[in-house]
């Protein structure tokens, strides 16, 4: 079955987010309680934030991400870490749009490679969170569709043909999934944990 990549669509009111986020947390034994931003998700604040995005951003090869950058030493459990190290710069990072999914905190979940065909490796993951943050997320989701809309997306997030595309966001490591299960197949590679969170442009390369 596939399906075709529509425009953004409408968002759930906050009160449905916030309350998807806690009883999620709490089936994955995170502290229901914890709050960053406006939602229970890890460093939320941190994965929706517009500050750096009039920065210039810095061409960065996707194989070096993957295989070189270390994890910043964030506290286990400081769900409201600030940004440090490589995550207060921006970057722009060319590869395949293999997969996309809408996820249930409403970000758009992306998986690159570094080659269109084989296994997924040389993974890293972008995402663009909902469009009521800014309309920043809007216009890169737009660019977004727009780019594969002579690709179909599968049920479950392949795409086909995959896209080559060049993602400009800020740097994030997502150190929830260190301890809490895959985030799709990009953290089963070295620097799998790393991602443009969030994208804040979509480009031709």
């Amino acid at each position: 079955m596939t399906r075709t990549l529509s425009r953004p669509r409408p968002t759930w009111p906050a009160t449905w987010v916030a309350l998807a986020g806690t009883v999620a947390s709490t089936a994955f034994g995170q502290a229901p309680l914890t709050k960053c931003g406006d939602a229970y998700h890890y460093r939320w604040a941190q994965k929706t934030d517009t500050s750096l995005a009039s920065k210039q951003p810095t061409a960065v090869d996707l194989q070096q991400i993957v295989d070189t950058w270390t994890a910043p030493q964030l506290p286990a459990d400081d769900w409201c870490a600030a940004r440090q190290g490589n995550e207060l710069q921006v970057y722009s990072v060319t590869g395949w749009v293999r997969l996309l999914r809408h996820e249930t905190d409403l970000d758009w979940h992306i998986e690159l490679t570094a080659t269109s065909t084989g296994p997924i490796t040389q993974c890293m993951i972008a995402e663009i969170p909902a469009t009521t943050y800014s309309a920043l997320f809007a216009s890169a989701r737009t660019s977004l569709t727009d780019a594969l809309q002579h690709a179909t997306v599968d049920s479950s997030g392949p795409v086909r043909p995959p896209v080559r595309l060049r993602f400009v966001g800020a740097a994030f490591f997502d150190g929830w999934h260190l301890t809490h299960g895959r985030h799709g197949d990009c953290n089963q590679q070295p620097g799998g944990l790393w991602e443009l969170h969030p994208v804040f442009r979509v480009e031709q390369p």
